[in-house]
């Protein structure tokens, strides 16, 4: 196997996913969590018109120190007036309805002698010089309509459902989540309700990278355990690349050197397909290409392995196809005992980022840390050991 550094592997793994696709859908609770992959543009103004802020009355007085006024209208949210407040008139408004023309400011309900509830007063006193536009939501004021209220790359929460929906918009145009199967290989992993043997292991991989996939904004359509047999794997292959559903494969176990590696028994005869050791740990052993038409890309077998393996090389690719916005890793002071680091390849360090912005490796081994773990820190090729104080660059997880 060859040798390349993580960024040349990352670099790979971009280009045999390629661009995703792009879909027009409707605006709404079920495009949540999707990423604009085009500016969305207001299609209305926000308010569409002078609208009240308030319960109250809306006045236009007739002199400086005018108190009493004539209720001329009724106007509750959903209506739009068909009267004019001329110098002098007032109208009993609720909170969101259009402003009658004419109108100067709103009084709020509370500053004025009227009940709250019941039929309009023929009369309504205030007890207040009302300013001009107080309590008065301009047309436009949040949003002009043909301006841009979230660009390409933004995703759509449940506020931006409000904003959009608020102003007119009914359709956005978003990237197409990566349909993904997963198949973990290895003759001695069990299914969580057998007994794994004398040499068998409780099976982890599978469920982990399909969670790690969902979690990276993709469709996870199959699941699947593989044993050591290369028809079996050979099989399920053929199977993936025939299911027009699926855009991508990602495989865990069978890419080392020993004698029953899966993987590379069915996959490296291929000319679409490269394995190689890259400078990192953990997740050296590494492989990708395509079976048949279908990408698929090989992570290690180790739990702990594939999750960084994930995070590092196949997020980053996932994320450009979703439309994500690249970020770029945070920095942390290392607090903690001293760690030994091998030097010669970039490691990824399962670690907790804590409240005051420093960053320290749990006091336990593999899984156990992993499970702890809020973070990596990433460790230079050429960086020996830990101490406390580093200033290292942390990647959420």
């Amino acid at each position: 196997m060859g040798h390349v550094s993580v960024a040349d592997h990352r670099s790979a793994v971009e280009r045999l996913l390629g661009d995703g696709s792009l879909e027009q859908v409707t605006l709404d609770r079920h495009a949540a969590g999707r990423r604009l992959a085009a500016d969305l543009v207001a299609a209305d103004d926000l308010p569409r018109f002078d609208a009240s802020a308030m319960d109250g009355y809306a006045v236009c007085p007739g002199s400086p120190d005018q108190r009493a006024y004539p209720v001329v209208g009724d106007v509750p949210a959903g209506s739009a007036p068909d009267f004019v407040l001329a110098p002098g008139e007032a109208a009993r408004v609720m909170t969101g309805a259009r402003v009658p023309q004419g109108t100067v400011a709103v009084v709020p309900v509370e500053r004025t002698d009227a009940g709250p509830t019941g039929p309009a007063p023929e009369h309504v006193t205030v007890d207040l010089d009302p300013a001009p536009g107080q309590h008065i939501r301009p047309r436009g004021e949040d949003v002009a309509a043909g301006s841009v209220i979230a660009t390409a790359g933004t995703a759509v929460t449940a506020a931006l459902i409000a904003l959009g929906r608020s102003a007119g918009c009914t359709k956005v145009e978003v990237h197409v989540p990566t349909r993904v199967a997963v198949i973990a290989t290895g003759a001695e992993l069990a299914p969580p309700e057998a007994d794994p043997g004398a040499g068998g292991i409780h099976e982890s991989n599978s469920d982990m990278v399909a969670a790690l996939a969902e979690a990276a904004g993709c469709d996870v359509r199959r699941v699947e355990v593989c044993s050591d047999e290369p028809d079996d794997l050979r099989a399920r292959l053929e199977a993936l690349d025939a299911d027009p559903d699926v855009d991508l494969v990602v495989t865990t176990g069978g890419v080392s050197a020993g004698a029953y590696e899966v993987v590379r028994q069915v996959c490296e005869p291929l000319p679409t397909f490269g394995f190689v050791h890259l400078a990192m740990q953990p997740g050296g052993p590494q492989g990708l290409g395509r079976y048949g038409s279908t990408p698929v890309v090989c992570l290690p077998g180790t739990p702990v392995g594939a999750f960084v393996a994930f995070h590092v090389l196949v997020s980053p690719a996932l994320d450009r196809r979703h439309g994500v916005p690249p970020t770029r890793p945070g920095r942390a002071a290392y607090v903690g005992r001293t760690r030994r680091t091998r030097t010669g390849r970039v490691q990824f360090v399962t670690s907790v980022l804590h409240d005051d912005g420093t960053v320290s490796a749990p006091d336990a081994r593999h899984l156990t840390a992993l499970a702890a773990a809020t973070c990596l820190i990433e460790v230079p090729e050429g960086v020996d050991q830990l101490i406390e104080g580093d200033l290292v660059a942390v990647h959420p997880v």
